[in-house]
């Protein structure tokens, strides 16, 4: 408990000098320097506001992409489904005509 309030005392002391400092050694009034600061606030402002802008903008371009591709797969999968439905078709009316010949082939040795 000593250690915590000696700990305060430090941090309290050593702000109320370094505000003190601040005060003293600054180059500008209190008005200009709040100017300043309220400018980089807002340069900050407006370049997190561009860079929200800049990654809104990728992200919607990364969308379209991604869409786009997932489309092509899509398609390309109902195209390679479509041709083994084909060859199974295929296949299987070539083994039932043989089938029936084969039938045929035995009703006539009968």
């Amino acid at each position: 408990m000593a250690q915590s309030n000696g700990t305060l005392k430090g941090v309290l002391i050593g702000g109320v000098i370094g505000a003190a400092a601040a005060l003293l050694l600054a180059p500008k009034s209190g008005r200009e320097l709040r100017g300043d600061i309220r400018d980089r606030y807002t340069d900050v402002q407006d370049r997190t506001k561009q860079m929200i802008a800049d990654a809104s903008n990728k992200t919607q371009e990364m969308v379209k992409q991604v869409g786009q591709q997932a489309s092509n797969v899509v398609d390309k999968t109902r195209s390679a489904v479509a041709t083994a439905k084909e060859e199974v078709q295929s296949w299987k009316d070539e083994h039932k005509a043989d089938a029936t010949d084969q039938a045929k082939n035995e009703q006539k040795v009968n």
